[in-house]
């Protein structure tokens, strides 16, 4: 950097802000350094970096400023250097590994210890903070300068480094935390991969965030393209909660995690959903119409062919029930016609007859409630066939609607 233009400035400010820094570094550093990088700013024109350096020098030895956050980031980053030297150090026999580990194990330039140095380098960036040395040191040594000229060294050297440093760790991170959730699993399998088709089968499926001890695990069996299974079902029965049973365990068997069930055989596809939607007031965009949105994008990846499994949750729940109906019909016509697979939740069980017009396509599913004294008995159970069973009259009656009243008139 000396090279690239008149240094002088660079020297008279370290040792003149160092000689302040002990008793005026807050006032210095609104009312002299701010109008001082402007100034500099036209030796930077000409001098390459001399402003950069100069301001991060001086910044470094009177204030915390935007260096020190810098600084604390990458004191941060330090904590990560055991793992970085665990990593070189292991013993690993699987290739994938082993594949990993040599990005960190090149001698001269071993993370571990590429880490280090630069620990070394802020360490020595701290004596700043001590009124007894900074003034010594900058005067007779330049040392807040002779520190920042390492800094860049450093980041020269490892610049191209760093970037793999990260990714590779986030990898491990990623495998030590499925490592774990087997680990505290031991009864999930792990997922087995067929054909180019469609395929999707489980059994004893559940929700991995449910506690076990109140879990209830269902099956999936859908071998083939162009396959919609209508789920049926009164309210709270657990239609919902199935569609996110499979596919929060499509998500896992993807990124080869262990999955919740006691088998899981699947083709690898791409996840898209209609589940939760909301109405937007910046966009002015109602319930209505953000779902429509959320189907357009669905329509569309399916009529390119994409290979996708779709998961539906009472879809035009915001208009009425003809125009949900007739929307419903004509949606589940249109991915038939384009060999998708989707689950359809619904309260819709006229949607049902459709299994008569498409027998090798669809295929009818239900969870029901038993009703006992106008108490509700739930099983979360997934049955064949269609749901008979209703519950929305007795949840009403029971916070104070008065259907016998609505029945009279």
């Amino acid at each position: 950097y000396l090279d690239k233009g008149p240094y002088w400035k660079m020297v008279v400010g370290v040792i003149f802000f160092s000689f302040l820094s002990a008793s005026a570094s807050a006032i210095l550093s609104t009312t002299i350094v701010t109008p001082l990088h402007s100034w500099l700013g036209t030796s930077r024109a000409r001098g390459g970096s001399l402003s950069y350096l100069l301001m991060a020098g001086l910044r470094g030895g009177i204030t915390v400023g935007g260096f020190a956050a810098a600084i604390k980031l990458v004191k941060i980053w330090y904590l990560k250097e055991q793992a970085y030297r665990q990593i070189e150090q292991e013993k690993f026999n699987a290739p994938y590994l082993l594949a990993l580990q040599q990005r960190y194990k090149q001698e001269s330039t071993a993370a571990s210890k590429q880490i280090k140095s630069l620990k070394k380098i802020l360490d020595r960036l701290d004596v700043r903070y001590n009124i007894v040395l900074v003034f010594p040191l900058n005067l007779l040594l330049l040392w807040n300068l002779q520190q920042m000229l390492a800094l860049e060294k450093w980041k020269e050297d490892n610049d191209a480094e760093v970037g793999n440093w990260f990714e590779t760790l986030g990898y491990f991170e990623a495998l030590t935390s499925f490592a774990v959730l087997r680990f505290n699993n031991p009864g999930w399998v792990f997922p087995v991969l067929k054909g180019e088709h469609f395929f999707l089968e489980a059994s004893a499926l559940g929700h991995p965030l449910i506690d076990p001890a109140k879990r209830v695990s269902n099956f999936i069996n859908i071998t083939s393209k162009a396959s919609i299974m209508l789920v049926t079902g009164s309210n709270m029965a657990g239609k919902s909660t199935y569609l996110r049973s499979v596919g929060t365990n499509i998500v896992l068997a993807m990124a080869g995690s262990p999955v919740c069930a006691t088998s899981f055989s699947f083709s690898p596809v791409t996840l898209i959903s209609s589940m939760r939607i909301a109405d937007n007031l910046e966009e002015s965009t109602s319930t209505f119409y953000a779902e429509l949105k959320k189907l357009k994008t669905v329509i569309d990846r399916v009529n390119r062919k994409e290979k996708v499994f779709i998961l539906l949750d009472e879809i035009l729940r915001g208009t009425n029930s003809l125009d949900r109906h007739t929307g419903s019909k004509a949606l589940v016509r249109q991915l038939i016609m384009q060999d998708a697979a989707a689950i359809l939740a619904t309260h819709d069980v006229d949607l049902a007859a459709l299994e008569a017009v498409y027998p090798n396509n669809i295929s009818n599913f239900h969870f029901d409630v038993q009703v006992n004294k106008d108490e509700l008995y739930f099983d979360y159970s997934l049955k064949t066939g269609v749901c008979t069973s209703l519950n929305a009259s007795i949840l009403m009656k029971k916070i104070g609607i008065d259907l016998d009243e609505e029945t009279k008139q």
